[in-house]
């Protein structure tokens, strides 16, 4: 059984471990969970974190869910609609009217797409070499590019219903 929950500060190995095995060694820091509104997916029988989302609301009142991650072993499951759509809800209560989600791009697969369509998203443009400079700055690695992240960013959104 899958549980949706805040996270908890046991959850950081965890969280860590999904996030350089799918996003990129060191592309989740622990600053970013401490800014970041954080939802966790836990496997209730193991006792363990599987998937995450990090959202936020910016200082011009801009919402974003910056990434959602599953465990591969449990991928398929619908856990990452789960995560994104609890973030939409917390973002939606801190007064969001619209949502944005960067989501990479790679030899024309566009990563998460499902998940983010599934919770009303829709592309609205596309950002080459979005995430190349931080990458470099960061020095985090891209688990298609390597070093140095080539990847196009698909700028997805939500705009609420009034």
């Amino acid at each position: 059984m899958i549980r949706i929950r805040d996270m908890q500060s046991a959850d950081t190995v965890e969280i860590f471990a999904i996030a350089d095995m799918q996003l990129g060694k060191n592309y989740i820091t622990i600053d970013d969970l401490s800014v970041c509104n954080v939802i966790v997916a836990e496997d209730v029988v193991l006792q363990k974190s599987v998937g995450f989302c990090l959202s936020y609301v910016g200082q011009r009142g801009d919402a974003y869910v910056r990434t959602v991650a599953v465990n591969p072993d449990y991928s398929g499951r619908g856990i990452g609609t789960d995560l994104v759509a609890k973030s939409v809800e917390y973002l939606k209560c801190s007064g969001a009217k619209k949502i944005m989600s960067p989501l990479w791009k790679h030899d024309g697969i566009v990563n998460s797409e499902v998940i983010f369509r599934r919770n009303g998203f829709v592309p609205v443009h596309e950002i080459p070499d979005y995430w190349l400079k931080d990458s470099i700055e960061k020095g985090y690695s891209c688990p298609v590019c390597g070093k140095g992240c080539h990847c196009t960013c698909v700028m997805y959104e939500l705009t609420m219903d009034n």
